[in-house]
């Protein structure tokens, strides 16, 4: 039970630490100013502490960052809970002028850019427009740009050239592959098959080894031993075919993503062409820890704290080859 309670505790903890807006120890704080002109009520409202109200806007701001991190069912009461006592230490917080300290000013600062930059590539995203025409365009080319043959082989692997040789050998004179397979090959994988492999794509092999399967027709074994990082090997191409490249609805969305962060990255580079930027030497890090960009863990117990959301949201690319044999 306390494991369930301290889980969620910390989940909740995480939410507020990215949707939190940082205060500053004056009244014309950014907080204080974008409810400058709101009288709170039971409309726009859930709470007010010490005058200062809890919006539901805020609520609803971490709900959704709850379902975007999918993570799990919080309470609304849970919620507003927290940000009460939240409330109550930032307005503690000021009350000391706390962040007349360096250290804990630069902490707000960073929290603030981290939020602000990921509101920033959100709002482009929700008003970038990317063209059926340009998906197309970008579909056309990296599917026309994939190998769509698919070879089915056998393979021995062993660890010396002249072992594979020996074996080209006795396959001219009437040996089976399959039974040599089973003697000789060093693949876990596939000699206790007789050698097969299965249907591949010449992606999913190293160069040396695809570059073989592919010079021989049907049927042909290998006449001189193909190295690779794994050692030598002796090939039968068994059979080919064409394979049909994925549908364009069935990776549609894939190509969205993949194009909408390549425009988000041009134009973050865009700013930085626009921008005129300064840097300083970096200062040597000392020994100790620095603190944590933002508030770390429940108030109700001791939590880890949360990684720093990235600024710039990743893409998805379109489907990769599996990993080389």
């Amino acid at each position: 039970m306390k494991k369930t309670l301290a889980s969620g505790a910390a989940i909740l903890a995480v939410a507020l630490t990215g949707c939190n807006q940082p205060a500053s120890e004056t009244p014309k704080s950014q907080a204080s100013a974008a409810k400058a002109g709101i009288t709170a009520t039971p409309e726009n409202s859930v709470a007010v502490v010490n005058g200062t109200a809890i919006t539901k806007a805020e609520v609803g701001a971490i709900k959704s960052e709850l379902a975007q991190r999918r993570s799990g069912e919080v309470s609304e009461e849970k919620i507003v809970d927290e940000l009460v006592k939240r409330e109550l230490l930032r307005q503690d917080a000021v009350a000391k002028q706390l962040t007349k300290n360096p250290e804990y000013q630069a902490r707000i600062d960073n929290a603030e850019r981290v939020i602000l930059s990921q509101i920033a590539a959100e709002d482009f995203m929700k008003n970038l427009t990317i063209s059926d025409e340009e998906l197309q365009k970008e579909y056309d080319s990296r599917i026309g740009a994939m190998q769509r043959a698919e070879y089915r082989a056998r393979h021995i692997l062993v660890d010396k050239e002249d072992v594979a040789k020996d074996i080209i050998a006795k396959l001219g004179k009437g040996a089976k592959f399959e039974d040599l397979a089973k003697k000789f090959s060093k693949d876990p994988g596939s000699n206790n098959e007789g050698g097969e492999l299965g249907w591949f794509s010449p992606q999913q092999m190293v160069q040396p080894f695809s570059e073989a399967v592919e010079k021989l027709k049907n049927g042909e074994i290998t006449q001189v031993p193909v190295q690779t990082q794994f050692g030598w090997h002796v090939i039968q191409r068994e059979e080919s075919r064409e394979s049909a490249p994925p549908a364009f609805d069935a990776v549609k969305e894939q190509i969205k993503s993949m194009l909408q962060t390549q425009k988000l990255h041009q134009y973050i580079d865009d700013l930085m062409a626009k921008a005129k930027v300064e840097r300083f030497a970096t200062p040597t890090p000392t020994p100790e820890a620095s603190p944590a960009a933002a508030p770390a863990g429940s108030l109700e117990g001791k939590e880890s704290g949360a990684a720093e959301p990235a600024a710039v949201p990743a893409g998805t690319s379109a489907p990769t080859a599996p990993p080389k044999k």
